[in-house]
């Protein structure tokens, strides 16, 4: 039986709905079609008998009302006004993608899920690996493109971060009262995570660290390079270790203070890539407390450069590991960095260092030697210390540690290690060594 014809259509469509009798049967109809209105869009030629069956392609009895997208301009609004336009939309052909008189699927598209219609001119290659964003996943890709226009590249709904955060809301709460914002983050959350599907987890571009890499490439180099590796950038989740890949309270996207970051390995002994035995940092600095600057600075890389170096114990600049050294400047440059270079160079002065016996330097004395200068190890200890100056209590020598028997007077002091019979020094007077015992107490 024929289709009955919508109440008070023309008699006109009752005869279209004779032959075409599935018209108006699907789940969504073109209004038209469902008000029985086929000359709205449809208009027979004049003088042409219809033949009621299809004529060869081009060769219609009928002649629409217009051509193209023209014709669905005359109801809807137009959908080619702006910078970015789909290519059916812009070649006018919206049946591309709409069928005009019916169809199962919500807008009368053709197929159902958007994306399998969207695949019929794009390549499926959007959910072919591991990982697939969910709107893609659910078929949705217009959750995040308008499938018509927009002002935007690829007629993206939002710009860059503001359309994640459409369903992301929580990151938005999480990186707002952040101070530092990684700058692709800030961007452009694509600049790291693939929109659409990726073989690795949380979509990234490319793994760890080569998705930094991209952007650090003189990280790389040095990485690669340095003979002195820092295993935490090689180990879990590498450069993510330490550094918060989109927003934080910390420069350079620390996740932590430097100090506070290190301790999350160095709160415990370890062997390091030497095969030596890490002291356990952490428990020394908790029981040292006379801290060198830059611990009480809390920046353990103002010395130790995390990426690694060709420097043992991955050393910013020059200093040296042994005991006894011959005197060179660029041997001490990590030490120079902040001291004066000219406090072991000066024989004689009265206002470089404390450390004098009258006028004598005495760390000239120590250092400056061309074949067995004592080197800053052998009196100090770079970390902490229970002294003053960071003295040490004792240096390993050999098997063996040498204590250093440090006393501190408000003129001078004293010291009695292994290497030398006891000794003392006062800036107010020359102290004749061995000790003078009767002018150093007076001293």
């Amino acid at each position: 039986a024929a289709a009955p014809a919508a109440a008070g259509a023309p008699a006109a469509a009752a005869a279209c709905l004779g032959c075409h009798q599935t018209m108006g049967r699907e789940r969504y109809v073109h209004g038209p079609v469902a008000a029985g209105a086929c000359t709205a869009c449809h208009l027979p030629k004049p003088g042409v008998q219809h033949r009621g069956k299809p004529g060869k392609e081009g060769d219609s009895d009928f002649e629409m009302k217009a051509a193209g997208a023209d014709l669905c301009y005359t109801c809807h609004e137009r959908k080619n006004t702006m910078p970015v336009v789909h290519g059916p939309i812009q070649w006018g052909q919206c049946s591309f993608c709409h069928d005009p008189h019916q169809s199962p699927n919500p807008f009368r598209l053709k197929q159902a899920p958007v994306s399998k219609l969207c695949f019929t001119c794009h390549k499926n290659d959007k959910t072919v690996e591991k990982e697939v964003h969910g709107p893609l996943g659910q078929g949705e890709c217009t959750a995040c493109h308008d499938p018509h226009q927009g002002t935007r590249r690829f007629r993206l709904v939002k710009e860059g971060p503001e359309l994640c955060y459409t369903c992301h809301a929580e990151k938005r709460a999480e990186f707002g009262p952040k101070r530092f914002g990684h700058v692709p983050a800030r961007l452009d959350c694509s600049n790291c995570h693939d929109p659409h599907n990726s073989p690795n987890g949380y979509r990234v571009q490319r793994p760890v660290p080569d998705l930094c890499f991209g952007c650090h490439p003189d990280k790389k180099r040095q990485v690669a390079t340095a003979r002195t590796d820092h295993e935490a950038v090689k180990i879990q989740r590498k450069c993510l270790n330490c550094h918060d890949p989109h927003f934080t309270d910390y420069p350079r996207q620390l996740q932590d203070t430097p100090m506070r970051l290190c301790f999350r390995c160095h709160d415990r002994e370890q062997k390091a890539t030497d095969g030596k035995m890490l002291t356990n940092m952490k428990a020394l600095l908790e029981e040292f407390r006379d801290w060198h600057g830059p611990i009480r600075q809390q920046d353990c890389a103002a010395c130790h450069d995390p990426h690694g170096t060709d420097n043992f114990r991955i050393l910013r600049k020059g200093y040296p590991r042994e005991f006894y050294a011959p005197f060179r400047p660029e041997q001490y440059a990590l030490c120079f960095g902040c001291h004066e270079p000219t406090l072991v160079l000066e024989p004689q002065t009265t206002t470089l260092t404390n450390f004098r016996n009258g006028s004598k330097n005495l760390h000239f004395v120590h250092v400056n030697k061309a074949e067995k200068g004592r080197t800053c190890r052998a009196c100090h200890e770079v970390h902490a210390s229970h002294r003053p100056k960071h003295i040490r209590e004792g240096v390993p020598f050999g098997g063996w540690e040498v204590k250093t028997n440090y006393v501190k007077y408000d003129q001078g002091g004293k010291c009695a290690p292994a290497c030398h019979v006891p000794r003392g020094y006062s800036r107010r007077e020359t102290v004749r060594n061995p000790i003078d015992y009767e002018k150093f107490q007076a001293n």
